[in-house]
Protein backbone atom coordinates (compact mmCIF):
# COMPACT_ATOMS: atom_id res chain seq x y z
CA UNK A 1 0.00 0.00 0.00
CA UNK A 2 1.45 3.25 -0.89
CA UNK A 3 3.50 5.60 2.06
CA UNK A 4 0.60 8.75 0.98
CA UNK A 5 -2.43 7.00 1.21
CA UNK A 6 -4.60 9.07 3.91
CA UNK A 7 -6.72 7.42 7.03
CA UNK A 8 -9.51 8.49 4.88
CA UNK A 9 -8.60 6.83 1.55
CA UNK A 10 -7.72 3.18 3.52
CA UNK A 11 -10.96 3.27 5.56
CA UNK A 12 -13.09 3.58 2.07
CA UNK A 13 -10.63 0.85 0.89
CA UNK A 14 -11.90 -1.52 3.31
CA UNK A 15 -15.24 -0.53 2.95
CA UNK A 16 -15.00 -1.37 -0.84
CA UNK A 17 -12.95 -4.82 0.79
CA UNK A 18 -16.31 -5.50 2.80
CA UNK A 19 -18.81 -4.55 -0.09
CA UNK A 20 -16.88 -7.38 -2.27
CA UNK A 21 -17.02 -9.95 0.62
CA UNK A 22 -20.86 -9.50 1.25
CA UNK A 23 -21.00 -10.03 -2.42
CA UNK A 24 -18.91 -12.95 -2.43
CA UNK A 25 -21.48 -14.64 0.43
CA UNK A 26 -24.82 -13.37 -1.16
CA UNK A 27 -24.07 -15.44 -4.49
CA UNK A 28 -23.19 -18.69 -2.28
CA UNK A 29 -26.89 -18.71 -1.63
CA UNK A 30 -28.06 -20.05 2.36
CA UNK A 31 -26.51 -21.43 4.52
CA UNK A 32 -25.87 -21.46 8.47
CA UNK A 33 -22.75 -20.36 8.24
CA UNK A 34 -23.45 -18.16 5.30
CA UNK A 35 -26.08 -16.56 6.92
CA UNK A 36 -24.13 -15.73 10.21
CA UNK A 37 -20.94 -14.41 7.87
CA UNK A 38 -22.98 -12.23 5.70
CA UNK A 39 -24.51 -10.81 8.59
CA UNK A 40 -21.58 -9.93 10.30
CA UNK A 41 -19.82 -8.39 7.47
CA UNK A 42 -22.69 -6.45 6.32
CA UNK A 43 -22.21 -5.17 10.68
CA UNK A 44 -18.62 -4.59 9.80
CA UNK A 45 -19.16 -2.23 6.94
CA UNK A 46 -22.04 -0.42 8.42
CA UNK A 47 -19.15 0.41 11.10
CA UNK A 48 -16.50 0.33 8.86
CA UNK A 49 -19.42 3.84 7.53
CA UNK A 50 -19.66 5.06 11.04
CA UNK A 51 -15.84 5.51 11.63
CA UNK A 52 -15.50 7.86 8.12
CA UNK A 53 -18.63 9.55 9.02
CA UNK A 54 -16.75 10.69 12.24
CA UNK A 55 -12.72 10.72 12.08
CA UNK A 56 -12.99 13.93 13.78
CA UNK A 57 -15.10 12.51 16.67
CA UNK A 58 -12.72 11.18 19.54
CA UNK A 59 -15.63 8.92 21.09
CA UNK A 60 -17.32 7.75 18.09
CA UNK A 61 -14.34 6.95 16.39
CA UNK A 62 -13.61 5.10 19.50
CA UNK A 63 -16.89 3.28 19.76
CA UNK A 64 -16.84 2.60 15.81
CA UNK A 65 -12.96 1.03 16.28
CA UNK A 66 -13.83 -1.26 19.23
CA UNK A 67 -17.02 -2.35 17.33
CA UNK A 68 -14.93 -3.64 14.40
CA UNK A 69 -12.13 -5.04 16.41
CA UNK A 70 -15.33 -7.52 18.42
CA UNK A 71 -16.67 -7.92 15.20
CA UNK A 72 -13.14 -9.04 13.30
CA UNK A 73 -12.69 -11.73 16.32
CA UNK A 74 -16.44 -12.61 16.08
CA UNK A 75 -16.14 -13.55 12.29
CA UNK A 76 -12.92 -15.61 12.87
CA UNK A 77 -14.48 -17.55 15.60
CA UNK A 78 -17.52 -18.24 13.85
CA UNK A 79 -16.01 -19.31 10.43
CA UNK A 80 -13.89 -21.46 12.14
CA UNK A 81 -15.59 -23.57 14.67
CA UNK A 82 -19.04 -25.12 14.10
CA UNK A 83 -19.26 -25.07 17.95
CA UNK A 84 -18.99 -21.13 17.77
CA UNK A 85 -21.56 -20.96 15.07
CA UNK A 86 -24.19 -22.67 16.90
CA UNK A 87 -23.66 -20.42 19.77
CA UNK A 88 -24.01 -17.43 17.62
CA UNK A 89 -27.42 -18.09 17.02
CA UNK A 90 -27.93 -19.06 20.62
CA UNK A 91 -26.87 -15.67 21.37
CA UNK A 92 -29.04 -13.92 19.37
CA UNK A 93 -32.22 -15.66 21.61
CA UNK A 94 -31.12 -14.87 24.77
CA UNK A 95 -30.12 -11.30 23.53
CA UNK A 96 -33.48 -10.97 22.16
CA UNK A 97 -35.17 -12.13 25.38
CA UNK A 98 -33.09 -10.08 27.49
CA UNK A 99 -34.67 -7.12 25.40
CA UNK A 100 -38.11 -8.17 25.53
CA UNK A 101 -37.87 -9.06 29.50
CA UNK A 102 -37.24 -5.21 30.46
CA UNK A 103 -39.54 -3.71 28.13
CA UNK A 104 -42.37 -6.21 29.34
CA UNK A 105 -41.35 -5.55 33.30
CA UNK A 106 -40.97 -1.58 32.41
CA UNK A 107 -44.31 -1.82 30.24
CA UNK A 108 -46.18 -3.42 32.48
CA UNK A 109 -45.02 -1.14 35.46
CA UNK A 110 -46.44 1.71 33.76
CA UNK A 111 -49.36 0.01 33.13
CA UNK A 112 -49.11 -0.23 29.33
CA UNK A 113 -50.67 -3.69 27.66
CA UNK A 114 -47.37 -6.17 26.69
CA UNK A 115 -49.33 -9.27 25.40
CA UNK A 116 -47.65 -9.12 22.29
CA UNK A 117 -44.06 -8.73 23.41
CA UNK A 118 -44.92 -12.12 25.43
CA UNK A 119 -46.30 -13.42 21.95
CA UNK A 120 -43.76 -12.94 20.38
CA UNK A 121 -41.41 -14.60 22.73
CA UNK A 122 -43.43 -17.41 23.01
CA UNK A 123 -43.22 -17.93 19.05
CA UNK A 124 -39.20 -17.38 19.96
CA UNK A 125 -38.97 -19.37 22.48
CA UNK A 126 -41.09 -22.20 20.47
CA UNK A 127 -38.49 -21.97 16.99
CA UNK A 128 -35.69 -22.15 19.53
CA UNK A 129 -36.58 -25.38 21.27
CA UNK A 130 -37.22 -26.90 17.05
CA UNK A 131 -33.83 -25.75 16.67
CA UNK A 132 -30.45 -27.18 17.18
CA UNK A 133 -29.54 -24.08 18.61
CA UNK A 134 -28.85 -23.04 22.74
CA UNK A 135 -29.84 -19.95 24.46
CA UNK A 136 -26.19 -18.87 25.24
CA UNK A 137 -24.68 -15.57 26.60
CA UNK A 138 -22.55 -13.66 24.49
CA UNK A 139 -18.99 -14.70 23.66
CA UNK A 140 -16.29 -13.51 25.73
CA UNK A 141 -14.19 -10.84 23.92
CA UNK A 142 -11.11 -11.49 25.89
CA UNK A 143 -10.62 -14.98 25.44
CA UNK A 144 -11.58 -14.72 21.84
CA UNK A 145 -8.11 -12.03 21.50
CA UNK A 146 -6.15 -14.58 23.18
CA UNK A 147 -7.35 -17.26 21.38
CA UNK A 148 -6.29 -15.09 17.74
CA UNK A 149 -3.14 -13.77 19.05
CA UNK A 150 -4.70 -9.88 19.72
CA UNK A 151 -4.75 -9.93 23.70
CA UNK A 152 -2.61 -7.20 23.73
CA UNK A 153 -4.94 -5.43 21.10
CA UNK A 154 -7.67 -6.10 23.46
CA UNK A 155 -5.96 -4.65 26.32
CA UNK A 156 -5.27 -1.47 24.88
CA UNK A 157 -8.39 -1.04 22.72
CA UNK A 158 -10.47 -1.66 25.95
CA UNK A 159 -8.71 0.41 28.15
CA UNK A 160 -9.20 3.00 25.73
CA UNK A 161 -12.81 2.80 25.05
CA UNK A 162 -14.23 2.24 28.73
CA UNK A 163 -11.84 5.72 29.09
CA UNK A 164 -13.56 7.49 26.08
CA UNK A 165 -16.52 6.07 25.72
CA UNK A 166 -18.22 6.03 28.91
CA UNK A 167 -18.11 9.21 30.81
CA UNK A 168 -14.92 8.56 33.16
CA UNK A 169 -13.37 11.59 35.37
CA UNK A 170 -10.49 11.05 32.86
CA UNK A 171 -13.22 12.33 30.02
CA UNK A 172 -15.55 14.64 31.52
CA UNK A 173 -12.51 16.62 33.19
CA UNK A 174 -10.29 16.42 30.46
CA UNK A 175 -12.81 16.58 27.50
CA UNK A 176 -11.23 19.32 26.00
CA UNK A 177 -7.18 18.40 26.08
CA UNK A 178 -8.07 15.15 25.02
CA UNK A 179 -9.91 16.37 21.88
CA UNK A 180 -7.41 19.23 21.46
CA UNK A 181 -4.63 16.71 20.96
CA UNK A 182 -4.76 15.21 17.92
CA UNK A 183 -2.39 12.43 19.15
CA UNK A 184 -5.52 10.49 20.98
CA UNK A 185 -7.79 10.61 17.70
CA UNK A 186 -4.70 9.87 15.58
CA UNK A 187 -3.94 5.96 17.71
CA UNK A 188 -7.40 5.38 17.92
CA UNK A 189 -7.66 6.08 13.46
CA UNK A 190 -4.39 4.28 13.20
CA UNK A 191 -5.77 1.04 15.40
CA UNK A 192 -9.15 1.60 13.35
CA UNK A 193 -7.03 1.31 9.57
CA UNK A 194 -4.80 -1.43 11.47
CA UNK A 195 -8.13 -3.75 12.23
CA UNK A 196 -9.79 -3.57 9.12
CA UNK A 197 -6.94 -4.55 7.10
CA UNK A 198 -5.96 -7.09 9.09
CA UNK A 199 -10.04 -8.57 8.14
CA UNK A 200 -9.75 -7.56 4.70
CA UNK A 201 -6.63 -9.85 4.57
CA UNK A 202 -8.49 -12.41 5.88
CA UNK A 203 -11.70 -11.97 3.80
CA UNK A 204 -9.01 -12.19 0.90
CA UNK A 205 -7.84 -15.77 2.28
CA UNK A 206 -11.41 -17.03 2.69
CA UNK A 207 -12.56 -16.17 -0.50
CA UNK A 208 -9.42 -17.18 -2.16
CA UNK A 209 -10.08 -20.50 -0.23
CA UNK A 210 -13.78 -20.90 -1.24
CA UNK A 211 -14.03 -19.54 -4.78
Amino acid sequence: MPDNITTKEQLELAFENFSVAILFYERKGYSTLNSALLALLKEARRENGRLLLYLDELTLASLAVRNLFEIYLIFKHVHSDEKALFSWFGQAHKDSKEVKDGFITLMEKKGLDATELREIQKFEDESLDESPFKSKGGFPVKQLAEKYGCLDDYNFIYKLSSKLIHPSSMKVMAYDTLTENTNYLSVVLQTGVYFSQEFSLFLQSVIHENA
